[in-house]
């Protein structure tokens, strides 16, 4: 038998608690489900009281930046046996159109796609990344618009990959493209590596827990939908990555953190700002479109 911890909270921060429960709670490692207004994942009963301990730590973090959240929030839900929970998320995620041609099909379920459609098959597993989430669709609607608009990158990195939704969608949008994908949780590997071949684009996407600071190369388009202070933590590394006049699309960034985190970056590197946009899905969150200044490309 296995216990349910649940953390309450809107549907709009939900990944984004989902990702540092599993950076900074022990028993989250193994991966989290979303439903809706929860995050919920599964310890042994003899591991709950120092669980809860963990996750009141965390949540009482994030509160201090800012989030809605706090250590209150959380509490010991019921038990069940493994299989019963294993797959208990796939009830909450369907088929969803994301951009004008982005449309997501669970494994489990059939679409007829339309001639203009790129669909993407997707099984996320225990990794993040349904598309479902405003940070998510915010980066596919930019890149839905640089694709629109004829720009063809020859390398993406795709920064934190969870699911692989968007080195995916990156594979879709621009065939001849080579995605390089990393992710610090080797579930997110695994599900990325599934989703790939399952797509039939596993040849485009190279896929590694490589450190940030060890990837080689630089690349004229990278997306970052990560949280706004694990970017800033990330900076020194990720800006030698983006290349001369190189675009870079950063999300996961609730609004009231969007402006400060860009001028961070401007401050830290040669870029020029080209958007910021807000989610019309969940006005929480925003997502901004950085240059590198050295030279101008296609503007959306």
């Amino acid at each position: 038998m296995w216990m349910e911890v649940v953390v309450a909270c809107s549907v709009s921060l939900a990944e984004g608690i989902a990702a540092e429960l599993v950076l900074e709670v022990s028993a989250a490692s193994g991966g989290v489900q979303i439903r809706k207004n929860q995050v919920v994942f599964w310890v042994q009963p003899e591991d709950m009281a120092a669980t809860l301990s963990e996750v009141e730590n965390c949540l009482t973090k994030l509160a201090a930046l800012g989030w809605d959240t706090g250590p209150e929030r959380v509490s010991a839900g019921s038990g069940a046996p493994e299989e019963e929970w294993r797959d208990a998320w796939k009830k909450y995620f369907h088929v969803t159109r994301l951009t004008r041609q982005i449309v997501v099909v669970p494994s489990w379920e059939e679409y007829e796609a339309m001639a203009v459609d790129l669909p993407i098959h997707l099984d996320p597993g225990q990794a993040f990344g349904t598309g479902a989430h405003a940070s998510t669709q915010l980066v596919l609607t930019s890149m839905q618009a640089m694709a629109d608009s004829g720009y063809v990158p020859e390398m993406v990195f795709d920064l934190g990959t969870g699911s692989g939704i968007l080195a995916i969608a990156a594979a879709k949008f621009w065939p001849q493209c080579t995605i390089v994908a990393t992710d610090i949780d080797p579930l997110s590997i695994s599900a990325t590596l599934e989703n790939a071949a399952n797509n039939k684009v596993e040849e485009q996407i190279e896929v590694s827990t490589t450190d940030l600071s060890l990837v080689e190369g630089q690349f004229p388009l990278i997306l970052a939908n990560l949280q706004a202070h694990i970017l800033r933590g990330l900076v020194h590394d990720l800006l030698p990555r983006l290349a001369a006049g190189g675009d870079l699309l950063l999300s996961g960034i609730l609004h009231a953190q969007i402006q400060p985190l860009v001028d961070f970056f401007c401050s830290e590197g040669n870029l020029e700002l080209v958007s910021i946009t807000n989610s019309e899905l969940n006005p929480d969150w925003s997502s901004a479109h950085l240059r590198e200044s050295g030279q101008l490309q296609v503007a959306e």
